[in-house]
């Protein structure tokens, strides 16, 4: 085990401090991280797809402020299949969450396929819970405390729902293990069931088509993938797209950006090691 490995002591990348929860701060399904930019510059940046539905809890006064809307106060909720936005803000200090699609309704009160819009206010998700969780963020300067803030916060916030179809829950397994390269078509036959209702099941549950899905965990891989300066060649190789091409194409369409401008931005090198050193959720 690694030092880094048993708490959430913060590390020093470029002008970027990034800390991970200890094994005493998990909540299953959810995964966390913290940011905190010294440069004290601004940033710009696509919000992504990704297998997860992010929450973002701004600890400075400030606010996020997605292009061609109103500046939102304190945090933001985006799903796993986000509109085309982009966010900037200022001096990041921030817990980051990475909730499952399947533990969504028991902590955010609301289904995954209901936050596949713009980006959310975290306010209106988590009414005044939000503003009180932020305050205590704000005042609180020790990642370790924050953590538990967080924790306790979602400990509160957890209510029993719907059990998750054991089908569904096997098929997002499935595709997440397999990095998006699951035979999708093959799936509905491993349950006995019909193309029709494995899809409409997973769609409901997941909030995404299990094809759909596929490609969204596969991106996020290669995003990550690219975060960590491996080679455009090597991550399409790696993760089974056609060829470069492909790879940039998606990378484009989803981020917004090429291949080769995201493995030079520091925002995603630091993305990429903050995840890596999270606990899996």
């Amino acid at each position: 085990m690694r030092a880094d490995d048993t708490g959430p002591e913060p590390r020093a990348h470029g002008g970027w401090e990034v800390a991970a929860p200890s094994a005493a701060h998990a909540v299953p399904g959810v995964r966390m991280a913290g940011f905190r930019d010294r440069s004290g510059g601004t940033f710009e940046e696509r919000v992504p797809p990704g297998p997860a539905i992010a929450i973002v809890i701004d600890c400075t006064p400030g606010s996020l402020e997605p292009f061609g809307s109103g500046a939102i106060e304190g945090g933001l909720v985006a799903g796993i299949a986000p509109a085309a936005v982009r966010m900037a803000g200022r001096a990041i200090d921030c817990v980051e969450l990475q909730v499952d699609p399947p533990a969504a309704p028991g902590l955010l009160g609301v289904q995954p396929a209901e936050l596949n819009g713009a980006p959310l206010d975290l306010a209106e998700v988590w009414g005044r819970d939000a503003a009180r969780l932020r305050a205590r963020l704000i005042e609180t300067r020790s990642w370790d405390d924050r953590f538990a803030l967080v924790r306790a916060a979602l400990a509160r916030r957890r209510r029993s729902t719907a059990r998750l179809d054991p089908e569904v829950a096997d098929a997002w397994r499935r595709i997440r293990a397999g990095h998006g390269r699951v035979l999708i078509g093959d799936l509905p036959g491993l349950y006995g069931w019909s193309r029709t209702r494995f899809w409409s099941r997973f769609k409901s549950q997941i909030g995404v088509s299990p094809k759909r899905a596929a490609t969204i965990v596969r991106f996020d891989l290669a995003l990550r993938r690219l975060g960590t300066a491996a080679g455009v060649a090597e991550v399409a190789a790696e993760l089974g797209y056609a060829d470069q091409s492909h790879l940039h194409r998606e990378v484009l369409r989803f981020a917004g950006r090429t291949p080769g401008a995201i493995a030079a931005d520091p925002l995603w090198t630091v993305d990429s090691v903050a995840w890596a050193r999270a606990p899996a959720a």
